[in-house]
């Protein structure tokens, strides 16, 4: 389907909104991730935030929306990290399309970050159960980041210091059991194909870091 030179303020946007996350915007957010944009889970959601809005400028009916709660009456609420809320022309109901759920993986992967994404997993899976047709995709965003505590040297010391591999973050993300309504995304530009850090990318990451916390 060739897509629109702009979107038009309906429904109809939705297979183009879906593919500009699914490529678009991955890369824009590896793009930020090599240029020291995100060196945190904050960074993250600025990031995608910021891209989202420029996507959708002026459209009308298209919300961008941070933090938004969600479920079903009566039920205790779940918040998603960002949501891309249509509403409709006549402004009586809402539909919240996509879903977003943001992480950030430090260093190795371990027990911790295999729990933070089972319970993202598990939030975005009650969420589509509390409104099935409304929610047409979600998506668990991962950032891997070098841990800032550890010392990173060139040669050969480097070389036995690596980072979680793309392939092993999705698969453990896929040991939880999801519909195809939850797509995985995950930036992984920190480290070389072998899983190697960057020395200089390294400090300059723990410096920027530093001020954060």
């Amino acid at each position: 389907t060739e897509m629109p030179k702009r979107l038009q303020g309906s429904k109809k946007d939705i297979p183009y909104i879906k593919d500009f996350i699914e490529t678009t915007l991955r890369t824009k957010l590896k793009h930020d991730q090599e240029n020291l944009r995100i060196t945190s889970e904050g960074d993250l959601q600025s990031c995608v935030y910021y891209h989202l809005r420029r996507y959708f400028k002026k459209t009308p009916n298209w919300f961008v929306l941070n933090k938004v709660y969600m479920g079903k009456k009566d039920a205790s609420k779940k918040v998603p990290d960002i949501t891309i809320m249509y509403l409709r022309n006549d402004g009586k109901k809402l539909y919240p399309c996509f879903l977003m759920e943001l992480k950030e993986t430090i260093g190795p992967l371990t027990g911790k970050s295999k729990n933070g994404y089972r319970k993202d997993i598990k939030k975005l899976k009650a969420l589509i159960n509390a409104s099935p047709k409304k929610v047409k995709r979600c998506y668990l965003i991962v950032a891997t980041l070098p841990d800032p505590n550890r010392q990173y040297s060139h040669g050969l010391q480097n070389r036995n210091i690596t980072g979680p591999s793309t392939a092993e973050i999705e698969e453990a993300i896929q040991k939880n059991k999801y519909t195809s309504k939850i797509m995985p995304i995950v930036l992984n530009a920190m480290y070389d194909r072998r899983g190697r850090v960057d020395v200089k990318f390294q400090k300059k990451h723990r410096l920027l870091r530093k001020y954060r916390e």
